[in-house]
């Protein structure tokens, strides 16, 4: 079942039983609660959370003020309506300007002050009858988001792990494929694009799936340190975009073209495996083709430079060159910490294997930096 079927199937759930829970209790605007379950019902557990908590505090705040303000001015004439509207609205507004979790509370109070019913129950009847059908909305919703085919922040994490891993494979794919020639700049501009995308989702879900941790609704490791991974891998793939925007020079080529061809094959492969890896919880593929690559590179530069060619090129030519074994370096580090936090997330162990290790010796402000 995709994830929205399942929303939509919580979101229904949600409704109907709260619209019979307000039956049973006799609440006297039950339709209050059933709007109040249909709206906090988010796609991940953590998201119903804050929602429901939002309304909660939203609706406590807007119906006490409203019910002091109403209490304390009169209300004769639509002057004096409208004034004690005014200083009613006017800190809540603010608050909820200043604190968006209050923007409920503006809402509240207006209801409690204009509605008919209101005016003949009572301010203070009247607020409390719909902080409990706000609390029995909120209740329910939250419940059916965690009872009812629940989607943890973590696992809407992982596949967007999964789809910034996959478009990385992409662009490298696309960056690599031709060297005597300049990478298609709109395909280039677009993979960029929906990287970008994708990776400020996965930013939000960070927070969602810490948000879960901090209230026991997960025991899965701190989820920070793959988006940091990802944002650096992102980083590194656009430094390799920019040292190849331009046909690497062709005295180069001879030493470069078969170490890159190599390297693009065996990225494509580790980054696709590696986000089946994420979206399955599995440990992490074996590194050893790649670093294999990866080095076979950097020792193609060093005959490059040992060979006496790179006195042949211009000083754009030579920083491109430079540049892009530099960002290599850069992706051999950061493609070890790629494997590290699939392994940290990975439900199973992996078996100890040859050439599990990175290539290169990280030192503390590599993994820091």
């Amino acid at each position: 079942m995709g994830l929205e079927l399942r929303l939509a199937l919580r979101t229904t759930l949600a409704g109907v039983i709260t619209f019979a829970v307000g039956h049973v209790l006799k609440l006297p605007q039950a339709y209050w609660a059933v709007l109040t379950s249909v709206i906090v019902v988010q796609a991940s557990v953590a998201t119903t959370l804050k929602a429901a908590a939002d309304r909660m505090l939203g609706t406590v705040a807007g119906g006490l003020w409203g019910v002091i303000v109403t209490l304390v001015l009169p209300r004769h004439g639509p002057l004096a309506v409208g004034v004690t509207l005014a200083v009613a609205l006017a800190p809540l507004a603010l608050m909820a300007a200043l604190r968006p979790s209050y923007r409920m509370a503006p809402i509240t109070a207006v209801i409690v002050l204009l509605s008919s019913t209101g005016v003949q129950l009572g301010p203070v009847h009247y607020a409390l009858d719909r902080v409990l059908e706000i609390a029995v909305g909120c209740v329910i919703g939250l419940a059916v988001s965690i009872l009812v085919v629940p989607d943890r922040a973590q696992g809407l994490l992982a596949d967007a792990a999964a789809e910034v891993i996959l478009t990385l494979r992409a662009l490298g794919d696309l960056l690599f494929s031709e060297l005597r020639r300049p990478a298609d700049a709109v395909a280039v501009g677009a993979m960029h694009a929906r990287l970008n995308q994708t990776l400020a989702r996965v930013e939000a879900l960070v927070d969602e799936a810490r948000r879960e941790r901090a209230h026991r609704l997960s025991d899965t490791p701190d989820v920070e340190p793959f988006a940091r991974t990802l944002r650096r891998l992102h980083h590194d793939f656009t430094a390799i975009g920019r040292a190849v925007a331009e046909p690497l020079p062709p005295v180069t080529l001879s030493h470069l073209a078969d170490p890159v061809g190599e390297l693009r094959r065996a990225l494509a492969d580790y980054l696709t495996e590696s986000a089946g890896a994420v979206r399955g919880r599995r440990p992490p593929p074996a590194p050893a083709v790649v670093n294999r690559a990866l080095l076979a590179f950097r020792a193609a530069t060093d005959r490059l430079r040992q060979s006496g060619t790179l006195r042949e090129l211009t000083i754009e030519e030579l920083e491109r060159v430079l540049s892009l074994g530099f960002a290599l370096q850069q992706l051999t580090i950061h493609l070890t910490d790629l494997s590290e936090r699939i392994a940290e997330h990975a439900t199973t162990r992996p078996a100890a294997a040859d050439g599990s290790a990175g290539a290169t010796t990280r030192t503390e402000g590599d993994r820091t930096s």
